[in-house]
């Protein structure tokens, strides 16, 4: 099957005559009025969009035209593809409140459009047995429907031509010069020169990001405007032995600034699964506490849910605001421009002030404040930094009371200084304008209320009350694409050596439905680098950039990311799974190309490869591998992930994320092995040898105990020098020291005894995780490096939600040093900052920077570094309680042999302690589900139960119940406590909260539930007798009865039972019959059939639901539209699912 790699340039023009029927008419009218109570004008007309599928992807979506059969697209669209296709299939369709339905479809064969030369043609539009769609021209008389498309296929490579070095093309925001970049790993560490790392001439400076953002804040006078995922207002900075001791919770320190006259603006993420108020919602970001907390207060803080817009369909608006989130991480603020750098304005006025912006992957929220060696135990105790923020996510019934490890959490974070930072603010202003309440909107012209910030002259002149007045900016700050597009050079620093300065892009994922200022029309979006979806303008710049970065990378990468998988189209099974992002594949066929790069160049015949080498165990060849293997053109990449995603590992969200994350990987290594045998290397090399995941682990040794003198209480400290108060055995010092004294004499110091683990409990994950004191360090972050010249750091991960551009919303910059860049694939790795701060990464991973990590490129770094992280797996997973040997990288736990196939390491095929499989299992859960379980956990962020050093930081527990829930983890209201027969905890707005309606409430569904229950066998038992009229239709029959006297017979008889069962149930608090309290004449009275009767009423209210949408829509009963599903199952599956609209989820 052809591999169509590179991009397509498509133009899809128009088309004509498209088909109506009455059943589209009847159809489209019965959604819009009927099911969704609403009677616009398009109601029952032709409202066509074109989709491009390339394969069976779907890679392109146009707008909508409302109300045509002949719809005039002009549209340009920008295709990447990596997908292997014989044929492209245009399918048109007809937009709707529900659904979309099927107009006509046509095929275009791949080898017609893959020869380099411009592809142009009207289709004739065919069903889907291939007859002509025919539709009607101006006299009514039929014609074949049509479609006229232009294409033009660019192969990778060609389409480099004329770009500026390190631009990511056609992307919103331009490439800006003249920037400083400050890069962080961990929220906190200790500032200065790093020994032995060398960059830009001279040692390596780190700096503290949550120091530095203290800082900021601190010094901003002018603004301080935030997006976030979650932000917790008891969030502590600044926790180090250095800080002030009443050092100011963030909440704190942003309400004194608003107070002092700063702009204090947030954007925060609404989670809907808590609006209600009754729980901290599903992902416990605390957004209901953060809005509360600044309600009375100078600070404006907007929660804003992930809308959908007015071209969703109504699925689809349910599906973003309860699915979907807004994920960016970033703060922008005004900060003094150092003394020597101060200029005049053109009114005279000087410019002491300029933007400064935080952009990446840490949230300030709890449990992110982490250091470089990631402590499990010992600084949760009295006067350590995680006393108050003892975050656990991970562990199920995690009891903060009791010991266990914290949740140790790697980032990747950076702060912008120069034009960059202006474009971080310029996407917080489109979002403010777009998603904040009209009355706050006015707030951001207070950036011109200053005129000593330093900011670019057109975006001033925009942003303007001048402009505001003469009308060029209508009610709010309008940026205009001369805006965004322009660059200021005078705004560029200059206390920065010209080798030194930074190139920045920025990048993102968000679209119009949460942004304002994009342009209206198609050909304004496709110039300003965005692309219309389905009426929807999209900014997905953050995937293009990967895609342009890998390709043009020439001899390493190395990604973190808190999730990897996509590239679905490629699997060898799953393929449906719509995680379509091409990441893995592009990375894939990168080293596919460097591989068969070699094998071109050399042209000499391998005929001792083609005969069968001998059968040698996996290790052996490895062993054997010369480092010829990768001779002429290297290349390496090596990608950091959690071990298992945040949540339980045995919850069928996380398993299912780790089957589709391992399905990624195979598809990877069995391309590269492919690719490896078709060079004649198949023995030399291995696919691990070109591309390696890893994970990272903590483990600590057991607390060493000084043995006392009798009678004496022993002294306990800890190993590792995190220099903080120690808790021993997990913190509990008392067991510690109980364990201690009960120990053999043996001289002066001595382990405590293994001993004290066999005597705990060790059923649960938690005592098994205190046991062994290890757990994995969870990585957060989102982070490419190419070639030691290029970083992208951001907010968004390698999967279908972060890069589509309809789902999350995300923010990532693109930076380089134009001093320090690779000239030729051959020559030497850059030396710039980039570098240096890829070497310090990489100390804080394996401890001791071994010298082959000069050259990531070369085989030999690869195979160490694997080597390092298989023994530091091994004493993972070891029987000891030591330290990992080399840091905490660690392999990966799963093997690949050579050609390809992943699977689970013998002997350790679950995840340590918490069980669930390492390569996961293919669930039940339906993909929508499982998109929001992808970062639905369980989260336990509270004080210590032992000591709480700071009164005033809230504790929280959020954690599962001890009983089944409506949706797994999640913690019921507190109304809800169980007594009730099938209560499981589902009460989303709260309507039971007053105690005496709840119980009318349980009696109501019970009485419901029993109506529902006859009237499902009565509809099932007349049609399976053949009882005329239907169902549906029995209401209109004439029964030779006046409709009135039989309207008051009915109120009568009716009224008098309810009347009956009302005050039996208002003396008696429970169901019966006229005067029989509790009716139960058959003497099965019992909870057990309490719940049973419950749970069959509400199955039965569904399925009458179910049977009247199916009577409105097909006109059948249940029993007839089962027989005619089972005549041909598979055609009327395919049937339904074309006929209706396309809900990408995962």
């Amino acid at each position: 099957m052809p591999l169509l790699h590179g991009v397509l340039q498509v133009e899809v023009h128009r088309a004509t005559d498209l088909p109506t029927t009455a059943r589209i008419q009847a159809v489209g009218f019965m959604k819009r009025y009927v099911c969704c109570g609403m009677l616009p004008d398009l109601a029952g007309s032709v409202d066509p969009y074109l989709c491009l599928d390339v394969g069976a992807t779907r890679r392109l979506r146009t707008r909508f035209i409302q109300g045509t059969h002949n719809p005039d697209w002009n549209e340009k669209h920008e295709v990447y593809v990596a997908d292997e296709a014989d044929t492209l299939k245009v399918e048109v369709k007809d937009a709707d409140v529900v659904g979309a339905d099927f107009l006509g479809q046509a095929v275009i064969p791949v080898a017609e459009i893959i020869g380099g030369k411009p592809w142009d043609k009207w289709l004739d539009l065919t069903d889907l047995q291939g007859k002509p769609m025919m539709g009607k021209d101006h006299t009514g008389d039929p014609v074949p429907s049509r479609v006229h498309m232009s294409i033009l296929f660019q192969p990778v490579g060609s389409e480099d031509a004329g770009l500026k070095a390190g631009e990511v093309p056609r992307v919103y925001f331009p490439l800006r010069g003249g920037n400083r970049v400050t890069l962080y790993h961990d929220a906190v560490c200790t500032p200065g020169p790093v020994p032995g790392v060398e960059a830009s001439g001279g040692l390596y400076s780190e700096s503290s990001c949550w120091d530095d953002l203290y800082a900021a804040i601190n010094d901003a006078q002018r603004f301080i405007w935030i997006t976030g995922w979650s932000v917790w207002t008891s969030t502590q900075l600044q926790r180090t032995p250095a800080a002030a001791a009443d050092s100011p919770t963030l909440g704190e320190l942003l309400v004194a600034k608003a107070a002092a006259g700063v702009n204090v603006l947030m954007l925060v993420w609404d989670d809907a699964t808590n609006n209600s108020g009754l729980h901290s919602g599903v992902m416990a970001t605390h957004d209901q506490e953060t809005h509360a907390y600044f309600k009375d207060t100078e600070v404006t803080c907007v929660l804003c849910p992930r809308q959908g817009g007015d071209e969703d369909s109504y699925l689809q608006k349910m599906q973003r605001g309860n699915m979907f989130t807004h994920h960016q991480k970033t703060v922008i603020l005004d900060t003094p421009m150092p003394s020597d750098q101060v200029t005049a304005g053109p009114d005279s006025q000087a410019y002491t002030k300029r933007v400064l912006a935080f952009v990446g992957g840490l949230d300030l929220t709890n449990g992110r404040y982490d250091f470089h060696h990631h402590p499990l135990f010992d600084t949760c105790a009295e006067g350590g930094p995680h006393a108050a923020d003892l975050y656990q996510g991970c562990i199920d019934g995690f009891d903060c009371t009791k010991p266990g490890p914290r949740e140790p959490w790697h980032d990747i974070h950076a702060k912008v200084e120069g034009p960059a930072a202006m474009d971080v603010a310029i996407n917080f202003m489109e979002r403010w304008i777009k998603q904040a309440p009209k009355l706050d909107l006015h707030k951001l012209s207070s950036i011109d209320d200053h005129g000593d910030i330093l900011l670019p002259e057109v975006l001033r002149m925009f942003a303007s009350k001048r402009a505001q007045v003469k009308g060029r900016v209508k009610g709010h700050i309008d940026l205009r694409m001369e805006v965004i597009k322009s660059h200021d050079q005078e705004v560029e620093l200059r206390d920065v050596p010209p080798g030194e300065r930074w190139e920045v892009q920025l990048f993102r994922t968000i679209d119009s439905d949460s942004a304002a200022g994009f342009p209206g029309s198609s050909e304004g979006a496709f110039e300003a680098g965005l692309s219309v979806g389905k009426g929807k303008i999209v900014d997905a710049s953050i995937h293009r950039a990967y895609i342009n970065l890998i390709r043009r990378a020439k001899r390493y990468l190395y990604l973190e990311n808190q999730y990897f998988l996509g590239s679905s189209h490629l699997w060898d099974s799953d393929q449906d799974s719509n995680c379509i992002n091409l990441v893995p594949a592009e990375i894939a066929l990168k080293i596919c190309a460097k591989i068969k790069a070699r094998r071109r160049r050399s042209g000499r015949a391998r005929a001792a490869a083609a005969a069968p080498a001998p059968p040698q165990t996996l290790k052996c060849a490895r062993r054997r591998a010369p480092r010829a293997a990768q001779a002429g053109e290297p290349f390496c990449v090596y990608v950091v992930i959690p071990m298992y995603p945040e949540g339980i590992p045995t919850s069928g969200s996380v398993q299912a994320i780790l089957h589709y994350e391992t399905k990624t990987r195979q598809m990877m290594y069995k391309r590269i092995a492919a690719a490896i045998e078709e060079a004649g290397l198949k023995g030399q090399a291995h696919p691990q040898d070109y591309l390696q995941f890893f994970c990272l682990g903590k483990r600590e040794a057991e607390p060493v105990c000084e043995l006392p003198a009798d009678g004496e209480v022993p002294q306990v400290t800890a190993e590792g020098g995190d220099g903080w108060v120690p808790m021993a055995n997990g913190g509990d010092l008392a067991a510690a020291a109980a364990d201690a004294a009960a120990a053999p004499p043996g001289g002066d110091v001595a382990r405590a005894p293994s001993r004290a683990a066999s005597r705990r409990d060790l059923t649960t994950c938690q005592a098994r995780a205190t046991a062994a004191r290890r757990f994995m360090i969870y990585v957060h972050s989102k982070l490419m490096i190419v070639d030691d010249e290029y970083v992208v750091v951001g907010s968004a991960n390698i999967n279908q939600r972060s890069l589509d551009g309809k789902r999350d919303s995300e923010i990532c910059i693109g930076a380089f040093q134009s001093g320090h860049t690779l000239g030729s694939a051959g020559g030497p790795l850059p030396r710039g900052q980039v570098a240096g701060f890829r070497k310090v990464l990489w100390g804080e991973h394996v401890k001791d920077l071994p010298a082959e990590a000069d050259d990531p490129s070369d085989v030999r770094c690869m195979r160490l570094l694997s080597r390092l992280g298989a023994e530091n797996w091994a004493a993972y997973v070891g029987p000891d309680n030591e330290p990992l040997p080399h840091g905490h990288l660690m392999t990966y736990p799963t093997w690949c042999d050579a050609d390809g196939n992943v699977g689970p390491l013998p002997d350790c095929e679950e995840v340590p302690d918490l069980g669930g499989k390492i390569t996961g299992t293919k669930s039940m859960i339906s993909r929508s589900t499982m998109a929001l379980a992808a970062k639905s956990f369980t989260r336990v962020s509270a004080r210590s139960g032992r000591v709480a050093s700071r009164a005033r930081v809230a504790s929280r527990v959020v954690c599962a119940a001890g009983r089944p829930t409506w949706l797994p983890n999640l913690s019921p209201p507190k109304h809800l406590d169980g007594s009730l027969a099938g209560d499981f905890g589902f009460d989303p707005l709260g309507l039971g909260a007053d105690p005496a309606r709840l119980k009318w409430y349980a009696e109501a569904e019970k009485t419901n539930g029993r109506w529902a229950m006859m009237a499902v066998v009565g509809i099932l038992g007349t049609e399976l007798l053949g009882v005329q009229p239907a169902w549906w239709e029995a209401g209109a029959k004439d029964y030779g009865v006046p409709m009135a006297p039989l309207t008051a017979m009915e109120f009568l008889i009716m009224g008098f039972l309810e009347t009956k069962r009302y005050q039996g149930f208002k003396e008696t608090g429970t169901s019966g019959f006229i005067n029989q309290f509790p009716f139960d004449p058959a003497g099965m009275n019992s909870k057990d059939m309490a719940v049973k009767e419950l749970k069959n009423g509400r199955l039965a209210m569904v399925a009458f639901i179910g049977f009247a949408v199916q009577a409105l829509v097909s006109r059948t009963g249940p029993l007839e539209g089962l027989g005619k599903h089972l005549s041909n199952p598979g055609y009327n599956i395919t049937y339904t699912l074309t006929h209706l609209q396309d809900v990408n989820t995962y």
